[in-house]
């Protein structure tokens, strides 16, 4: 992690990303099934769901300690990919929103068919 990172409030996962718990997730799912898990986390992290775009396959929520938006995206019939980007409301960071992050992985790890991490480099 960068020095800068410590004092971020924005962290995104990516295919590319330079920290590897932070590259994008691979589930063997539909896109449906991947969708009901991710609005099942969001009940236990104690969020509300903002919006929903469709056109996008976004799902915006926000918790008391941050914002997140969620990406879920079928490359393959029978896989979908998740990205997520949190935005934290600390004066301070310190990396919370790297592990905010790592915390919705592991959920989504636990509830999903486990394919892989970043599948598709450019």
């Amino acid at each position: 992690m960068k020095f800068r990172d410590f004092f971020s409030n924005d962290f995104e996962t990516g295919e590319n990303h330079y920290i590897p718990s932070l590259r994008t997730r691979y589930y063997r799912c539909r896109n449906e099934d991947a969708k009901k898990a991710v609005l099942n986390m969001i009940d236990v992290e104690k969020g509300k769901v903002k919006a929903i775009v469709e056109q996008h396959n976004e799902i915006f929520f926000q918790c008391p300690a941050y914002t997140s938006t969620i990406t879920v995206i079928s490359p393959r019939i029978g896989e979908t990919a998740i990205d997520i980007k949190v935005t934290t409301y600390r004066m301070i960071p310190r990396g919370y929103g790297k592990q905010i992050i790592e915390r919705l992985y592991k959920h989504l790890d636990a509830n999903l068919p486990f394919k892989g991490v970043s599948l598709y480099k450019g």
